[in-house]
């Protein structure tokens, strides 16, 4: 059985070795080990490295308003990743000024870390995984979109748990309505009566 300072030593050695795309950094999960809810995110982005944990940045803190929201504090919760070093594309400006900006990674990066994401849930063994953003849903269910499942408790057959999709907070920066909040918001109370269920 793997142990989450295995799962941190893979992680640096793959990060360190790979090589085909720039990256900046990398991080492992946060959060009690066995854990009733396994939050998966998409990527580390720049705050994530300098402090090492996921889901500390701006939409960290809309993570953690919502969390609060149905009763839960962050030390309760396991955070976790499906890429989990930072993938990042560097632009030249016109003054010659190099600028670094996050990126969506890809299905190969992804796949990369396929492994070391299905040992830390069967390590942490949770009653429900909670996927944010499209790149989780992909990996974790068959759903090709947000928009078609969130907000709704599934069975993933292959790893025998139940994965709930969210929209990943940071989709509120993007969507500032007042629709698009009260179904975010929506979502956490199902999430909430999901996990009284099981």
């Amino acid at each position: 059985m793997a142990t989450d300072e295995f799962l941190k030593q893979e992680i640096k050695q793959i990060s360190e070795n790979y090589t085909a795309e720039k990256t900046g950094g990398f991080i492992s999960g946060d959060g009690p080990i066995p854990c009733n809810i396994l939050f998966v995110g998409e990527a580390p982005g720049k705050t994530e490295v300098e402090e090492g944990k996921p889901f500390v940045g701006m939409a960290g803190k809309n993570f953690e308003k919502f969390l609060t929201s149905i009763g839960l504090s962050r030390n309760e919760v396991r955070i976790t990743n499906t890429c989990f070093f930072r993938p990042i594309k560097t632009k030249e400006g016109t003054s010659g000024r190099i600028t670094i900006s996050n990126r969506p990674p890809k299905t190969s990066e992804v796949n990369l870390f396929r492994e070391i994401l299905n040992k830390e849930i069967e390590l942490v063994n949770p009653k429900i995984i909670v996927t944010l953003g499209n790149i989780p849903l992909k990996r974790l269910t068959n759903f090709k979109s947000i928009g078609e499942c969130h907000g709704n408790l599934f069975l993933n057959t292959d790893l025998n748990r139940y994965v709930f999709p969210m929209y990943h907070p940071s989709a509120l920066t993007y969507n500032r309505n007042e629709e698009f909040y009260s179904m975010y918001k929506e979502d956490w109370t199902k999430l909430k009566e999901a996990l009284n269920k099981i």
